[in-house]
């Protein structure tokens, strides 16, 4: 509901209680222990949506994040390449980008506040870390198929991903079906030339907070069953598919923003996460 708020602002105008009262009532309707929260929190901003009579409130946001992101790949590039362990060094400064979560309260409400943080968030590292179990999964044969989360975070995403190709990995990108948050959707990874760096791009199929994983698009789920992994970016992903097992192991790369997160990864909020679930 905190989103609710967030994104209803954003739109402006008269719309703003109709939104929040739309979402409230598709809460109270969608409620369940026994639902993930993804479902129930798709549903309340499909009310939300509607209310606003809008179908990507978050996208000026989007183009911002985007832009002051650009700004750090360069320096991350650099990182990369003057690591010892590359990979490491390329999935943390992936993480690091997970901090672009929007109106969550729990990470940042202005791109422009990432400006200052990008130095303190390298060097903290990752905290649980299962980056060596992903390493030799990636010396497999297979693909990659990776799920894209927030925009502005999908700009430091490109230089794990420029690594995994340089590995020889095929890696497929992942996107929203729909504009939903400010995540990334095929209309943005175009926008930003994200789709240049993917072998190909593929959508979830629909309007939904992560990915629904008993509702995959055929063609996605073939590239899935091929793959040596599927990487996961964020929270929403972690929230979809922490429930369920795909056919293929799955690193959840993300930053734990809440506490039923960060509960059920067994670390503190704040902490940057790889953890692979084979």
């Amino acid at each position: 509901m905190k989103r609710v708020l967030f994104q209803s602002r954003l739109t402006g105008g008269d719309a703003v209680f109709a939104s929040v009262e739309s979402g409230l009532h598709a809460f109270s309707d969608n409620i369940d222990p026994a639902r993930r929260s993804v479902d129930v929190a798709t549903a309340v901003h499909a009310a939300s949506y509607a209310a606003l009579g809008t179908d990507d409130p978050y996208l000026g946001l989007k183009v911002r994040a985007d832009e002051v992101a650009g700004r750090f790949m360069q320096r991350a590039e650099a990182l990369v390449a003057s690591s010892d362990d590359p990979l490491a060094t390329a999935v943390l400064v992936s993480v690091v980008g997970n901090i672009m979560d929007f109106g969550s309260g729990v990470a940042i409400d202005d791109p422009d506040e990432f400006d200052g943080m990008f130095d303190d968030l390298v060097s903290a590292g990752v905290g649980s870390d299962d980056t060596a179990v992903l390493a030799d999964l990636l010396g497999g044969p297979g693909h990659v198929v990776f799920i894209f989360d927030n925009c502005g975070e999908s700009q430091l995403d490109r230089i794990l991903i420029r690594h995994l190709r340089g590995m020889g990995k095929r890696v497929v990108g992942v996107v929203r079906g729909e504009p939903i948050l400010n995540d990334v959707t095929a209309d943005d990874a175009v926008r930003t030339g994200l789709d240049s760096d993917l072998d190909c791009l593929m959508t979830t199929g629909k309007f939904y907070v992560g990915i629904d994983p008993e509702d995959i698009p055929e063609d996605l789920a073939a590239e899935i069953e091929g793959a040596c992994v599927v990487i996961a970016k964020g929270m929403a992903n972690y929230e979809s598919l922490s429930d369920d097992r795909l056919p293929v192991p799955v690193a959840h790369i993300l930053r734990a923003k809440c506490q039923p997160v960060a509960d059920s990864l067994g670390v503190a909020v704040g902490t940057n996460v790889v953890r692979v679930r084979v």
